[in-house]
């Protein structure tokens, strides 16, 4: 009897457990009843001497009922609340990359919508406006963007002028232009916003400014991208990298697959604990560890804007403009997933030639007066760090190995290739979000899986979808559709940090070519080792 008495007392409701219910039933007979019917009954359970703000509260009930009878209390308790405002875009430069990789995901992501742009070259903004304005509304007002109201794109010729015109509609601005003038982009919006909030200040408003999204590599230094990293975080303006491949499909099913891997091994592990005479074996993929990490590439296939038209080096394989050769412009993406899926890159080794052009012993090219000065061969070696942030924490200590060869003739390679504990390996190409995935045997030629892909129309697409989730608080779904119950919180997988990590292994790899890379180091080619070999 002792016993039921102390278990009926262990469970009597607590003092909080009963107030939640009361008010349960208080929601549940307001949905059924109405509030005008039910004020009384609320108050015998709920009575206004415990519960002050009670009796105010239904002290508006009865006032606001008496103005509005036909408003039901009951949708405001249970409605909807209000979906986050989309997000308003605008793009400095419009050069390559904004024709199909980046420019069209601005207003055709869901809650995304573009209002701005700017280029330099006087006219050349608003002539993008009129060729595109039909397309870009289309999606502004009733596709991608779900405004709700009307949306006029321009174009301008100056930072500033876009700014102090959309100083309350601007919400992030993409900086697509040559890493050269990243950092002087960044910090011209800063002090665009300055003075026009200056301007405005007696209007009572607030820049809306929430993000800046930068085309990589970032900056041509790790100083660069530091420092711009810092600047806009002592503003409170998020920073946003433009590695794409993280937010891939193949990239997320690679996750999925190693990680799926890792599991099943612990299960293993776990069962064999349990049955020391288990004699099942374990149907892991690679094996239960990452050992090495090898990638290929070959050739320039992959590289844009190398033509030209024959007025001077392009831009990517001049080093005050890029920072570098073709590693800085297609490396940085491959050493950018490493970090993401695997850990940071250590203990870095390097070879760095210029093969082709004339005057070197490695040059294979009597024509060096049309040769860019930059490197064209890069041999780098590493291992994975410990970190608690990597995709798949199983790669800790494998060895890193990359070759990039962009010398003339070079035959076209591309080939990434993860290797386990058990021999079998995973290869995919490191470029090019359609590529399949493939599982190899042990003997490195029997595919014994493979995985194939669709790539998305506009590359950076999924990394913008994901941005834009984010700055709208990580709502994915707000009710539409077939599913209009489900919302879902979502983190852009490009993050500050692995920006400036990725700029620091491109400086270790390089510094040896360009006599350290802590300077201006474009600024004085006669002084580059790598000129010299």
């Amino acid at each position: 009897m002792k016993k039921a008495t102390a278990a009926a007392l262990n469970n009597k409701p607590s003092l909080l457990q009963q107030h939640c219910r009361r008010r349960h039933l208080i929601d549940i007979l307001l949905l059924l009843l109405g509030s005008s019917d039910i004020i009384s009954i609320a108050a015998a359970f709920s009575p206004s001497k415990h519960h002050p703000s009670r009796a105010a509260q239904q002290k508006n009930i009865e006032t606001n009922s008496s103005m509005h009878p036909s408003t039901s209390t009951t949708s405001t308790l249970f409605a909807k609340p209000p979906s986050p405002p989309p997000i308003r875009w605008g793009i400095i430069g419009l050069g390559d990359v904004c024709t199909i990789k980046s420019g069209p995901a601005f207003y055709k992501s869901s809650n995304s919508a573009l209002i701005a742009v700017m280029r330099r070259t006087p006219g050349a903004a608003q002539r993008w406006v009129e060729e595109n304005r039909e397309v870009v509304q289309r999606y502004n007002d009733n596709g991608g963007g779900a405004t709700g109201e009307e949306v006029e794109l321009r174009g301008y010729d100056n930072i500033e002028k876009m700014i102090h015109e959309n100083i309350h509609q601007l919400d992030a601005i993409y900086v697509a232009t040559p890493p050269s003038v990243h950092l002087d982009n960044v910090r011209q919006i800063l002090s665009a916003l300055d003075s026009a909030t200056n301007n405005i200040s007696e209007e009572g408003k607030e820049q809306r400014l929430k993000a800046i999204y930068v085309e990589k590599p970032c900056g041509r230094s790790a100083w660069e991208t530091r420092t711009m990293i810092d600047e806009l975080q002592y503003r409170n303006i998020q920073f946003f990298p433009a590695y794409v491949s993280r937010a891939h499909e193949r990239t997320r099913t690679l996750i999925q697959l190693l990680s799926a891997e890792q599991q099943q091994q612990e299960q293993h592990d776990d069962a064999k604990k349990k049955s020391s005479s288990s004699n099942e074996e374990t149907t892991t993929i690679i094996g239960d560890k990452v050992t090495s990490i090898h990638y290929t590439q070959r050739g320039s296939i992959f590289a844009r804007g190398l033509d030209n038209g024959g007025k001077g080096i392009p831009w990517r394989l001049n080093a005050e403009q890029s920072g570098g050769g073709l590693i800085m412009d297609m490396g940085c993406h491959i050493l950018d997933r490493l970090d993401y899926l695997f850990g940071p890159i250590t203990n870095v080794k390097s070879e760095v030639l210029r093969k082709g052009g004339g005057g070197g012993s490695n040059s294979n090219d009597d024509d060096d007066d049309n040769y860019p000065l930059v490197e064209d061969y890069v041999s780098m070696s590493g291992t994975i760090g410990k970190c608690d942030w990597a995709a798949i924490p199983s790669a800790e200590e494998a060895s890193v190995e990359c070759l990039w060869d962009f010398s003339p003739n070079a035959d076209d390679q591309d080939e990434l290739l993860i290797t386990g504990t058990n021999g079998r390996s995973i290869r995919m190409a490191g470029m090019g979000a359609g590529m399949p995935i493939e599982v190899l045997d042990v003997d490195g030629r029997t595919i014994l899986q493979r995985i194939e892909f669709e790539a998305p129309m506009h590359a950076a697409q999924p990394l913008i979808q994901s941005i834009v989730n984010e700055l709208r608080g990580g709502v994915v779904n707000d009710g539409g559709g077939a599913d209009n119950s489900q919302q879902c919180l979502v983190k852009s997988p490009a993050r500050a940090d692995n920006a400036i990590r990725t700029s620091e292994v491109l400086d270790a790899i390089l510094n040896s070519y360009y006599g350290g890379r802590h300077d201006e180091f474009w600024t004085r080619p006669d002084s580059w080792p790598g000129l010299k070999k």
